[in-house]
């Protein structure tokens, strides 16, 4: 029973730590252009959301879409195996799932 606190209090700590890394722009070393987001209505539920995001002269291809991410504008970034993180004013972070590469032209 006296354990049960210890746990809530080790899980707080670690969660903050986490959420506290993921909003630090320390930990964004990149800037990722948002080139395009489409979202193409289909019969449900295969809807297509497709977001292209330039970083250097790469464009990644994500299989989703972040509303806060608007078309044309650059944020701060990181990439993490096959994800890709935008930090977004206020502290937000937009992940996306990469799909693909191509080069920039």
């Amino acid at each position: 029973m006296r354990l049960a606190p210890l746990i809530v209090v080790v899980v707080f700590v670690v969660g903050s730590a986490v959420a506290e890394k993921d909003t630090n722009p320390a930990n964004y070393p990149l800037v990722a252009h948002v080139e395009s987001a489409v979202f193409t209505h289909t019969t449900a539920p295969s809807n297509v959301r497709t977001t292209e995001l330039r970083v250097g002269k790469l464009i990644y291809v994500a299989s989703s879409i972040c509303k806060e991410a608007v078309v044309g504008s650059d944020f701060p970034a990181r990439i993490e195996g096959k994800k890709i993180m935008l930090l977004i004013g206020d502290g937000k972070v937009c992940g996306y799932r990469i799909v693909g590469t191509k080069e920039a032209h």
